[in-house]
């Protein structure tokens, strides 16, 4: 709960700090990455569900994301490792590599990667999934 706290109030201030100097496409894309990582580790679904794009959200029910990201609450942390926006500008797809630890019941921490697809929809990011992921 307390890295769910932290993630919002640096949300909001990176959000205040825009106007001064912009985040770019990278910089956002880490940010709202990192905070559904976090929402994950806390087993708040509903909040993470709302990274997933509005394609998604039609189709997909809270419940069934849960059930598709069930596995979360192993993990021990979910660090954002990098960001890379190619292609020509302005950039609407980003891909996302994190970096998982987490202990399955009796054995010891394990690493893996994970990443994803974040689209630019409509001014706002956006996790890709495949319906019924």
């Amino acid at each position: 709960m307390q890295k769910l706290l932290v993630s919002t109030i640096l949300a909001v201030v990176l959000s205040a700090c825009a106007s001064l100097d912009p985040m770019s496409p990278e910089e956002i894309v880490a940010a709202r990455a990192q905070q559904r990582f976090d929402a994950l580790m806390v087993d708040d679904y509903e909040d993470a569900y709302q990274f997933a794009s509005p394609a998604y959200r039609t189709t997909e029910s809270v419940s069934r994301y849960s059930s598709r990201w069930g596995g979360a609450g192993m993990w021990l942390s979910a660090t954002v490792q990098s960001v890379s926006c190619p292609g020509v500008q302005p950039v609407k797809r980003c891909k996302v590599s994190g970096e998982i630890v987490y202990r399955p019941p009796r054995h010891k921490a394990l690493s893996t990667a994970l990443i994803e697809d974040w689209l630019l929809i409509d001014g706002n990011w956006y996790l890709y999934q495949e319906i019924g992921e």
